[in-house]
């Protein structure tokens, strides 16, 4: 592809009315019928995104969740029956049972291994309560998070075994500080994957946040490289970037290896 455009900011603009994530994600994977892993599967938005831009897509989801099963089940339904398979566990680094996960009341989208930082700087609600004085408030969030339950945990790379599955063209992660662990999961077949699409947490938010490096530990070994940051989120409060979902691709999908 030819660029004729003089500036950064002609480029972006052409880059803009070019791509967004599902044109980058098609782009990068050719197959019509691609094997999609859906790593925190919450109730099922992303798996609809799948099977609208694959229709013929295989999609496992992975939710722990039970508050999200119902409707996730309920939209795996729209689908043939063989084409989503769904998981009622987390996945990480070693099988598992009853390990601690942490619900919250303020959306299932926040849940995760990780406990929400009670004393974040990052947290723009959070410190909108505090400098309001509102204790009653404060204590009323407060209540809201934390809640402790216990889930089971599988491997993928023993999923990938049990279910014959040889490769897996796009891994979606969304487990809220838990990514390392699921890419640990993987160990050698991480080289079996063609795009990974996952979540970095830099801020407070959790008490425990994670880097490039930490993911880059395992996807550059792999045969992996960035390929796009697809969302950046900014923090109005004070400037910094909270977090990015960024777009990882086997080196040998774009013939580099």
């Amino acid at each position: 592809m030819t660029y004729t455009s003089s500036t950064n900011e002609k480029r972006t603009a052409e880059y803009l009315s070019k791509f967004n994530r599902e044109n980058v994600l098609k782009y990068l994977i050719k197959e019509t019928a691609p094997i999609i892993f859906d790593i925190g599967a919450n109730d099922g938005l992303s798996l609809e995104k799948f099977k609208t831009w694959w229709k013929s897509s295989i999609v496992h989801c992975f939710e722990p969740q039970e508050e999200c099963l119902d409707i996730l089940i309920k939209r795996s339904k729209a689908y043939k029956k063989s084409s989503v398979f769904i998981n009622r566990t987390a996945v990480g680094k070693k099988e598992e049972n009853n390990v601690d996960f942490y619900s919250h009341d303020v959306h299932t989208g926040l849940s995760g291994f990780n406990k929400v930082n009670i004393n974040s700087i990052d947290s723009v609600f959070l410190n909108e309560l505090k400098t309001t004085n509102s204790s009653t408030k404060l204590n009323q969030y407060m209540n809201k998070l934390n809640h402790e339950r216990l889930v089971d945990v599988i491997r993928l790379d023993d999923y990938m075994v049990s279910c014959e599955i040889d490769r897996i063209n796009l891994l979606k992660i969304d487990t809220q500080g838990y990514e390392v662990e699921v890419l640990s999961g993987l160990d050698k077949r991480l080289e079996d994957v063609d795009v990974v699409v996952t979540e970095l947490m830099f801020y407070d938010y959790y008490n425990h946040s994670l880097s490039f490096t930490d993911i880059e530990n395992y996807l550059i070994p792999a045969g992996f490289q960035l390929y796009d940051i697809s969302h950046i989120s900014k923090n109005p409060m004070n400037g910094r970037t909270d977090w990015v979902e960024v777009i990882y691709v086997n080196n040998r999908v774009i013939g580099k290896d």
